[in-house]
Formats: C-alpha cells, structure tokens, sequence
C-alpha cells in the first residue's frame, strides 16, 4: 500500500538525482528509546517523544543529504513468507513499548503532511520494501541512500547505493560502502547475507553455525567464493567448526533465503512519485498543535522542504512565532582610545544602568562567565554583560581581572535585575578573576530544574535547545569541535566574530529567562528559588571550594587491603567453578551456576536466562545449604563483588584528591534528584555505604584539615516518618513521636495490640520496614520481598497498620488522587512536580507516575527542611564568627569541620538550626556526635 499526500510529479532522472530510502519503524524505535516519554507527552497523556524524534532524526538526515526523491517503508502487523519458512523467525522479541504502537500511525500523519511518501506492503517486511526502492533508484541512475539500523541492508550496497547506519548517537550516521563493509567483516557487500547465514543473527532468532562468528565465516568465504562454494568444500573443512557447520547445512541454507530481501516488489508507485514536494502546512499545524509542539519544532522541520512555506505572510507569522524568546545580540567591540575600566564603565553606564531604571518586565541584565569550573583548575575565559537593550560586550583574556571591581560593583547595584545561569557554577569561575556576585535576581538553570524537575540538562546549550528548542550545532569541518550558531554576521570584524559564541550563550540565558519567569510565577515555584534554591546554592558553593579533608594514606591502604580480599575470593570462587571465568559477566556465570552445578535458578532475565543479582545469588545460597562447591562459589562471588566494590570506591576517592590541598572537592549536584535531593559527584560520596563495617571505615578516611580540630556529625532522625505524621495529622502517629519512646517499637504495639515490653525483635522490624515502606511508596510486593514473607501476609500487616493509623492510608490514597487531578504534587514547601505519566495509555509508565507521587511530597519536604536547615546553620557560624565550617551534605546529614575551642557551641547551633529548620507538629529530632575522624563523629 503507497500512501503520498503529493501529486505525481514525473521527470526524467539524472544523475544528480538522490533518493534517499528510510526504514520506517527503525527510525521510529530509535527516537522512542533516544527520549525519555515522560518528557515528551501531551496534557491528555499521550506519548510523543517517538514521533518528535522521528520528525527531527529525518529532518537531520535530509538537510544533511539534501535528497531530491524520500521515500519511508514501514512494516506491516503481522507475518511474512519468511515466517512460513522460519517459524520461530523474530520470535523472542520483545512486544513494542505499548505507548510507542500509537505513535506509528502519527509518524504516518506527519509524513503525509510533510509530503512524504510512506510504504507498506501486506505479507513482506518493510526491508524488502526498501530493496525494491534501492533497485528502482539504481536502475533510475539515482544516488541512493538508505536510512537504516538492519545489517541485513549492507547486502544493497554497491557503487550506487551507501546505507547510512546509526552509530551510539544518531548524528554518528556511518555511510557504508562497498569498501566499509569489507574493512569491518572481510566480505564484500554480495557476501554478507552469506556471512549473516552462517553466523546466524540473535536479535531475529535466526540460529547459526554453533562456534562460527563472522571471522570464521570470513574465512570460508575468502577462500571459497560463496555460501554455495562453502558448501560444495564443507567435507574438507576440519575440526569442530567444520563438522558443526555439516550438522547444520540445511539451517545455514534456511537462513540464506531468509535473509535474502525482496527487490522486484509491485510497490505501485513510480520514483517520480517520490520527489520531496511542498508540504501541507495547515495539515502540519493542526498535527503539531494536537501534539503540542513548539513553533520552533515546526520551523526547524520545515527547513529541510526548501518551499516549505505556501506563502510570504505564513512564513512571516512562523519566524514571529519562533523569535518570541530568542533574539541575536548586538555585539558592541568597546572604545580600543580609552583604558580598559573606563571602556566598561563607559559601556555599563550606557547600556546597563540606564536600562536598569526602566520599570519594564525586560528590565534584567545578564552576566555570563565561560571556562573551567573544576576547583584548583578554575580558569575563566570570558565574561559577557548583556544589557536589556539587548546589546552585550565580551570580555577575555586579562580583561575580566583588569575590571573585577567595577563588575563587583555593578552586580551589587544591580543585583535585583541580574540574571545568569547556574550561580554556583558561574561563582567559582568569578571567584577566579577575584570577582563576588550576590546571589541573582534569577537562575536560569535553577527555574528549569523547578518548572520540570524531571529534565536534567548538562549544559546552557542542552536547556536552550529543550526549552528554548534552539541548537547549536557543530560544525563537521572544524578540527577544534567550534560551535557553528545560526546568527547573522553583519561585520567582518574578527574580534567580534570571536565574540559571538560566549555573546549567544548569554542571548540564550536572556530568552531562557524570558520563558521560563512566566512558568515559574505560573507554577508558584518562584518563592522556592529565591527562598531556598538560591540561598543553599551560595551555601554549597563555600562547601565545593572548601572541600574535605582526607587521609590520603589510609585510603591507600584500604584499597589495597580490599584489592587483596577481592583476589583472594576470585581465587576461591575459580577453584571452586573448576575454571577462570570472568566473574563480572552475567553470561559466563549462568554457564558454571545453571550448566556446569545444575543449580536452580530464581528470576528470569528479559533474555531468558536466570539473573545472578545479588539477591538471588543470597536466596540461592540458602537454597543449596549442603552442596559445598555450590556454597563455597556463591560465597566467594558474593564477597568478591562487595570488596571489588569497595575497592571501587576508594579509588574513585583518591582520583579525586586535590594535591595542591589533599582535599576533596566534590560537586554537590542540586538540579539532578527529581524530588529536590542534594546528590554528589567527583567524587559521589552517596555511594559509601553505611551498613557495615567495612564501609564505614571508609568514612573514617574523611579527617580534620589543618587548623581544626574535629569533626561534627549531625543527622536528622526519622525525618521522612516525621512528615508523614505531620501531614497526614494521624493523632496515634504524633503521639508515637512525641512520647519520646523506641518510635518503632512503639508503633509495632500499637498495630499488634500487644504491650511494648513484649514486642518481638521481628516484630519491630517489620513495622519499621511499613513505616518506611509508606513514606517511599514501597508496594505489598515489595515489602514482602524486604521481608521475606509472603505477599499475602505483607498484605494482612498493612491492613493492620492502616487500621492503626487511618489518617496515614487517607494522606497517602489523597496524594495520588489531588496528583491524578492537578498533574503534580506539592512538598509543605510548594515545590512541585510534575507527572505526565499519570495519564499514560501504558500501565508500567502510569504505575511507576503513581508511586512517585506517593513519593514525592514526602522526600520532597524532607529534602526542603534539609535545605533550610543548612541556610539556617551557615548563617548561624557566620552571625557568630565561628571558623568552623560545613563541608558535606550526605542524604539527612550534616559534617562540619570544627576549629578549636568551637565544639560545644557549634554542635548547639548546629542542633538547633536543624531542629527549628520549620515547625511541624512532631519534634524535629537531631542525633550529633564528635570525633577525630568522619567514622567516630558517628552517633
């Protein structure tokens, strides 16, 4: 079936000709799986982020080609003549995304808007649609391409035809060509369905000669033409491979009518049929707005169709549309007559202050500092002042230290009107130049981060493109990875063609305010900035430069000792498989635990085969009780990966210890957790365990630096359960807190109506292990795994919690139903977030929304109360002039470095500001504790 919403447009071919031949449903798999659906989904819940991509992946490609002829094949719901002959052919895929399914025949849509011929054809697949294209283009003299993530494609290759193949990232297309196909498989293009019969292929469950790769089927074919030559020489091939290749001839010939594509089909459509045509704007309009897609969506697309646009007054009214955030700078190159300040002072006064005495809502300036951010590397390359009369000037080399005052200034007096990006970053390349900002009027990043927490862009260009739907590109011919930006360049003046990246990336953060200031207001998360994100990121960033203090020697020698203790349990675990295997790869263990000891499996891969996690490599060590090869190789496995991950960590501490001041400097990531946590990275510090042993000694390499004297730990206690108590006002639940008893031990009396004195070990644990479970959104199923009991009894303990405490199941059951009602959920603070997958067509999408919306208010706040408390203890040492310092932030807990003579009062201000961070109707409980390293602070 030929579906075109073009008129023929017939003509003879030339040479210049390009057809360019796209595979449908590979493309449309690639998008889906390249973009995260829950940030691509329309209000009503319907997934888009398949056909977004599919639409800017071919966009990429045309632009790139310039194609004059396109044509999309797309496969047909259900079987072809391949499964007559391979029954099992394709058997053990996986079933579709079901939220991707739906999204096919939009693709289909949008491509008969754009003018886009699509194929299918009913009984084969739509890679013999795309070899009778290929042909007809050959034999048409057209220069053809085929768009195309199937190997089976390199069989079309020739002198004519290049298959373009996805690499990791889309934009690494590889054009293959004949001589391609030979440097990577040894085959020329004619030989590789050989080579793929004889090799088999996993992914379509086409099975192969057992032992032959494609180095082995290179081989054969090098010395023996073909397949069929193969064959006819199959006696003289020695050994196993040759008599497993005998066993399997009539497999091999199997697979090589199965893998041969269909090149003569009757597709009913003529290539002159197939000419890129204008598209349908209104038809495109109407699609783009039911999918919710942004004007600059729409322009971008539009842009690879040169008449995409039916008339002048259209085209006008889309770049109006389009340039509503995004406006290109006036680059200004200051007075070279006068000396560097008095330029700058000059240009500020001119552009800035004058600018900043209007009343408008456009009255904001931009500071913008480009460089290295790493502590000890800090280097600042540019600074750039863009005024609200959208004129900017670019300062480098010397010339940000030569003015640091006069910025200093600027940005004191001006602070209620400056924006930038990022100020904890953008602080640590000021402080470079000896420049201090105070803290903004507004964060680009930070408001990103607060209207959608869920995208974490890594970069200015990363959220311009998402929010802004801006791209900057680079540029192919450049050898030093520059950046090639679509702005005009009136001037030929080099300086200020050097200016125009750092200049761009400002007119970025200026439209990025502009965007996101409405939502922020819109969405009431304009208080939390300036009340909480702001204020700790100032806090943090005193936390990255000073970084912690650690014994570089006792690191060294725990990752020795671990690395000792590693080999040593991969040595038992060989000795007792019998073999040296690879003890990290889940295929060769499946082969000594499954094949080799017989043992019986717990849970079932997506692949089929058992997984060897460690939960079920515990579970089977209790299973097996009594075969000592068996336990003894689980055993030395388990221990193995636990001191090989210890190992792991200790070294990724040592990589980061700065030598210039034996500290480490991590970064304390505050747009990452969707629920408003702090995390860490270089190193992350979250990763240190703190439930055994020998992970807690880890901490004890984190030691006073010079000069002080301590170290003071400070952690909130049960703070989450302290939120759920306070907002879901259960009576039972507060007064459990504010008894000042054994809280769990507690709680467990109350569920099992039983006094406290006789409460079980086991008992306790298991009203801990709800309470918890409740406030993490843990399901029965999950707590019963925790528990090892069984889901009908995990069952029977929650309907005896909630019995106990009905206001608690009432909060909960209201949180995902006001969730379900708004599209997001609110902490005791207002921070939001949002959860299109709540109306998600797709249940694991829609369940997985659920339990992060039970989740989310309660880790939220706790992450709030956390932030709040650490603005409160930072202004509480400097309101007393403590030199003591804050240095970490770990999950609910506070280290600081203690200066002599300072411990007693800084655990009480410490202990306060936590403790009176917000007042909830259940105590704020802090637990501190001191001690010469990180370890014994422990409490």
């Amino acid at each position: 079936m030929v579906l075109s919403s073009q008129n023929t447009i017939a003509g003879e071919a030339t040479a210049e000709k390009t057809l360019l031949v796209v595979d449908g449903h590979s493309l449309a798999f690639r998008a889906y799986f390249a973009l995260p659906a829950e940030n691509f989904t329309t209000s009503s819940g319907f997934a888009t982020n398949a056909v977004w991509g599919f639409a800017n992946m071919l966009t990429r490609v045309i632009l790139d080609n310039k194609p004059t002829h396109v044509a999309v094949a797309f496969d047909v719901k259900g079987g072809t003549f391949r499964n007559d002959l391979l029954p099992q052919y394709k058997g053990t895929r996986d079933a579709a995304p079901e939220d991707l399914l739906p999204q096919i025949p939009v693709i289909q849509d949008m491509l008969r808007a754009l003018g886009v011929t699509y194929i299918e054809k009913p009984g084969f697949e739509g890679d013999d649609v795309i070899g009778t294209l290929a042909s007809m283009g050959e034999r048409s003299g057209f220069r053809t391409l085929v768009l195309s993530g199937d190997r089976d494609a390199f069989q079309l290759i020739d002198d004519s035809i290049t298959v373009l193949y996805p690499g990791h990232h889309f934009k690494d297309l590889r054009h293959m060509t004949p001589q391609s196909v030979v440097d990577k498989y040894k085959v020329t293009p004619q030989q590789y369905p050989d080579l793929a019969a004889l090799r088999g292929e996993t992914a379509d469950n086409i099975p192969g000669v057992p032992g032959v790769g494609d180095g082995f089927a290179a081989k054969w074919l090098n010395l023996y033409g073909s397949l069929d030559g193969i064959i006819e020489h199959a006696e003289e091939i020695k050994g196993k491979k040759g008599e497993a290749l005998r066993e399997n001839i009539e497999q091999v010939k199997l697979n090589r009518r199965v893998n041969a594509l269909v090149r003569d089909l009757d597709l009913g459509v003529d290539i002159g049929e197939l000419v890129l045509s204008p598209p349908n704007i209104t038809a495109l309009d109407n699609l783009f707005t039911k999918l919710e897609f942004g004007p600059r969506t729409k322009s971008r697309v539009l842009k690879a169709f040169p008449d995409g646009f039916e008339d002048e007054s259209l085209k006008a009214a889309m770049d109006d549309a389009v340039e509503d955030d995004f406006e290109d700078p006036l680059v200004d190159i200051l007075d070279g007559s006068a000396d560097v300040e008095s330029s700058v002072r000059s240009w500020i006064g001119e552009h800035i202050e004058t600018g900043a005495n209007r009343q408008d809502a456009d009255a904001f300036w931009v500071l913008h500092a480009e460089g290295t951010t790493r502590y000890g590397v800090s280097t600042l390359k540019s600074l750039t002042l863009l005024a609200p009369d959208n004129h900017v000037v670019v300062l480098e080399g010397d010339w940000p230290s030569l003015v640091s005052d006069v910025v200093v200034a600027l940005a004191s007096a001006h602070a209620d009107g400056l924006a930038m990006h990022g100020y904890k970053e953008q602080s640590h390349l000021l402080s470079a130049a000896g420049i201090e900002v105070p803290l903004p009027w507004f964060d680009t990043q930070l408001a990103g981060y607060l209207v959608e927490s869920d995208f974490h862009p890594d970069s200015l260009d990363a959220a311009a493109e998402h929010f802004l739907d801006l791209h900057v590109e680079e540029e192919e011919t450049s050898s030093q990875g520059e950046l090639s930006l679509d702005l005009d360049d009136d001037s030929d003046d080099g300086d200020a063609t050097a200016a125009k990246i750092p200049a761009h990336h400002a007119a970025c953060v200026a439209a990025l305010v502009r965007h996101l200031r409405p939502m922020t207001l819109d969405r009431k998360q304009d208080d939390i900035m300036r009340r909480i994100e702001l204020p700790v990121s100032r806090v943090l960033a005193g936390m990255e430069s000073v970084g912690a203090a650690v014994d570089e020697g006792r690191l060294i020698g725990m990752r020795d000792r671990f690395a000792t203790e590693a080999r040593d349990a991969q040595e038992q675990a060989w000795q007792a498989a019998g073999r040296r295997i690879n003890l990290q790869s889940p295929k060769q263990l499946q082969a000594v635990l499954f094949d080799d000891m017989q043992l019986r499996g717990t849970r079932k891969t997506k692949t089929g085969g058992y997984t060897t996690d460690a939960a079920a490599l515990q579970e089977m060590v209790v299973r097996n009780v009594g075969n000592e090869r068996a336990t003894t190789f689980l055993v030395a496995l388990l221990r193995h990966r636990e001191t090989n991950k210890l190992k792991q960590i200790v070294q990724s501490l040592l990589d980061e210890v700065n030598h210039d001041d034996g500290r480490i400097h991590t970064t304390f990531e505050q747009t990452v957790a969707a629920t408003g946590r702090l995390s860490s990275a270089a190193p992350n510090l979250q990763n240190i365990p703190n439930r055994n042993a020998a992970g807690r000694e880890i901490r004890s390499a984190f030691v006073p630096g010079e000069g002080f004297v301590s170290l003071l730990s400070c952690d909130y206690s049960q703070v989450e359960l302290r939120i759920m108590a306070h907002c879901s006002g259960d009576e039972s639940l507060i007064e459990a807190f504010r008894s000042g008893a054994d809280f769990h031990r507690y709680v467990a009396s109350l569920v099992y109506e039983v006094p406290m004195d006789e409460i079980t070990g086991d008992q306790r644990s298991h009203v801990k292990a709800m309470s918890y479970g409740l406030a993490y959104g843990l399901s029965t199923y999950g707590l019963a795994q925790q528990l090892k009991i069984s889901p009908a009894e995990a069952d029977v303990l929650k309907e005896k919690y909630f019995a106990t405490f009905g206001k608690v199941h009432d909060y909960l059951e209201g949180l995902v139903a006001e969730a379900k009602d708004k599209g997001y959920t609110e902490t005791m603070f207002g921070r939001r977030r949002y959860f299109p997958g709540l109306r998600s067509t797709n249940r694991r999408v829609r369940d997985a929304a659920e339990r992060g919306a039970l989740n989310a208010p309660i880790q939220g706040s706790a992450a709030d109360i956390m932030k709040l408390a650490m603005i409160k203890a930072d202004a509480e040492l400097r309101e007393h002039n403590m030199r003591s310092r804050i240095i970490l932030q770990i999950h609910d807990e506070l280290v600081l470095e203690v200066a002599p003579g300072e411990s007693e009062q800084v655990t009480a201000l410490i202990r306060d500001a936590m403790e009176h961070a917000v007042d909830l109707d259940v105590p704020l409980d802090v637990s501190t504790g001191i001690g010469d390293d990180w370890q014994l602070a422990a409490h």
